[in-house]
């Protein structure tokens, strides 16, 4: 078990706010990641929130090194009876569009998707994540965090003002990153295409910053 337990509320009025159906999927989720091996499953920065609408509830995790463990933000919707997971903008809880290749949707009762959940976190926490990173006169300029065994990713940060002329103005980074740092490195048992991370494309999907 981690130092801290898995999936605290973000803010003590959170749990208040949650409604019944709400409180059994949270106690049910906790109470399935402090199962988690800690061999197999590292220990990573995790919370629930209830964000301003008041309309979802939502669980994440950070696997990156920054100071909140993030990026990369990976995290679930919870809606009723529907269940949502994929890469989560680290500012608004977004869910990207189109859906990427980690995303889990599901319906079922509070324990049911609670079990789902616990289930996709699991597989999610053993997996390798990398930041690419790209640099001109000793600056980066632009990176993105991504899932090694998948070609590309949603996140990224891109400083047009730092990066090379023919760079700027939305044209993207050109070809292989200058630097690759492994953040988290892979849990699983039997290793496959996490262990061979491919070449970007070029003009990946960066965002301004």
């Amino acid at each position: 078990m981690p130092a801290d337990p898995w999936f605290v509320s973000d803010d003590p009025e959170t749990e208040l706010e949650l409604g019944p159906d709400e409180r059994v999927f949270t106690a049910a989720l906790r109470e399935r990641a402090t199962a988690w091996p800690v061999r197999t499953v590292p220990p990573a920065v995790s919370w629930v929130a209830k964000p301003e609408d008041d309309t979802l509830l939502v669980a994440c995790v950070g696997l990156g090194d920054g100071p909140n463990g993030w990026p990369p933000l990976v995290g679930l919707h919870l809606t009723g009876s529907t269940l949502r997971g994929d890469h989560l903008d680290e500012h608004f809880y977004w869910l990207p569009e189109p859906r990427t290749p980690l995303a889990l949707d599901a319906t079922g009762t509070p324990r049911e998707l609670a079990a789902l959940a616990a289930d996709w976190f699991e597989r999610v926490l053993r997996m390798r994540v990398v930041r690419q990173e790209w640099y001109h006169r000793g600056r980066r300029y632009a990176d993105r965090c991504l899932f090694a065994d998948h070609a590309d990713g949603p996140f990224g940060r891109y400083v047009d003002g730092l990066a090379p002329p023919e760079c700027r103005g939305g044209a993207g980074v050109p070809g292989r990153p200058d630097r690759v740092v492994v953040l988290r490195e892979a849990q699983d048992r039997h290793p496959g295409p996490a262990a061979r991370l491919g070449d970007p494309e070029p003009g990946g999907p960066f965002s301004s910053y």
